[in-house]
């Protein structure tokens, strides 16, 4: 699951709780929720239910979306923006000062900019001012799970931009796409960083699929994907300079949220790259979790719940197998064709190692 989906695919919503979890019995008693493991869920945000979904289910984790807390967000954009080996930043902003003319040039006037987990924006400034050279006055309309971030970040751009006007939505992808699927107005989606390569192996081809059910054929969507590397490399992009990120802090947000002494140092970070054939439709990724270094239990107060961790136990950042994928152009055709999309045109660093795809929606 990754930040298009509203978090409850696995579960059943009634009378506003969630009711059904990961297969587990739950009974309600009063305004209280209690499963089978005696987990309370009272005064939970039905935002913050799949994160107890993650901490109760027998594969221990959290959505990814989760790691995104504005705290989180800063510390994200003080990786990718100063990183020696992620390089993902430099690469994508490199083909952005490129070819920024030529994307704004794929929609027409009047145009609805939209960014997915658009964060600081800060690659984004170069399409904005190349469709404002192009078009005038644009609306921009960023989309993240921090709300208070993005929001003080529009109002720097509305700043800095004449003719700007940003209309931020917190939430998560799909909701941002839903708000905006009413609009008549072409619109150019732009998906940067890599991030859609966060969504899990399995879900690929259906959120594209969902996201391609909310544009029209005049509609374009940019995506910013890595490609495929050595896997020494991507151990070095993807190493232990993630750790406040991916770790610490998410660790003291849980136990901000929940009430907990989750201990960050009781836990090591852990990645590893999983190789897949270059001639399939599945792309190579990273994988990512904490691993338990000695026997101990965690609790979360606010929950009434109490985790064991046995020594080398693996608590996963993200929902599924993946946490950051690798694609070749046959793999980006492919995942196009799959979901209703023609790859129009793309554009590579000048290693090749990295690849912005603009993708049209088929009749």
């Amino acid at each position: 699951m990754s930040h298009h989906s509203n978090g409850i695919t696995t579960m059943e919503k009634l009378n506003g709780h969630v009711t059904k979890a990961n297969g587990s019995v739950i009974t309600k008693r009063g305004d209280v929720i209690k499963e089978n493991n005696d987990v309370i869920t009272r005064d939970v945000p039905p935002a913050l239910m799949p994160v107890v979904a993650g901490l109760t289910s027998k594969r221990k984790h959290v959505p990814y979306w989760y790691l995104y807390d504005t705290r989180g967000s800063e510390l994200f954009e003080e990786i990718i923006t100063t990183s020696k080996t992620y390089g993902v930043w430099q690469k994508e902003y490199s083909i952005l000062q490129n070819h920024s003319d030529d994307i704004a040039s794929k929609t027409s006037s009047p145009v609805i900019l939209v960014e997915l987990g658009s964060g600081a924006s800060s690659k984004t400034r170069l399409v904005i001012e190349a469709m404002l050279r192009r078009h005038g006055s644009l609306e921009f309309v960023p989309v993240d799970v921090s709300k208070e971030h993005i929001e003080e970040v529009g109002q720097q751009l509305e700043r800095d931009y004449e003719g700007l006007t940003v209309e931020p939505f917190g939430g998560l992808y799909m909701d941002g796409l839903c708000h905006l699927s009413a609009r008549n107005e072409p619109k150019m989606m732009l998906f940067l960083g890599n991030s859609f390569s966060n969504t899990q192996i399995h879900e690929q081809v259906d959120m594209m699929k969902d996201i391609r059910a909310q544009l029209t054929t005049k509609d374009r969507f940019v995506i910013g994907l890595n490609m495929d590397r050595d896997p020494k490399s991507l151990l070095k992009a993807y190493g232990p300079q993630w750790t406040p990120f991916q770790k610490d802090n998410c660790i003291d947000r849980l136990n901000k949220d929940f009430d907990g002494d989750m201990d960050a140092a009781k836990f090591d970070f852990i990645t590893e790259v999983v190789e897949n054939p270059a001639d399939g439709d599945t792309p190579s990724y990273v994988a990512g979790y904490w691993k338990s270094s000695l026997a101990h239990c965690v609790h979360f107060r606010k929950l009434g719940l109490t985790l064991e961790f046995q020594s080398g136990e693996k608590f996963w950042f993200t929902e599924g197998p993946s946490w950051s994928c690798g694609w070749n152009l046959h793999q980006i055709r492919r995942l196009a064709e799959r979901s209703g999309f023609a790859l129009e045109d793309y554009w590579t660093d000048e290693d090749g190692e990295y690849c912005t795809a603009c993708l049209a929606p088929v009749a």
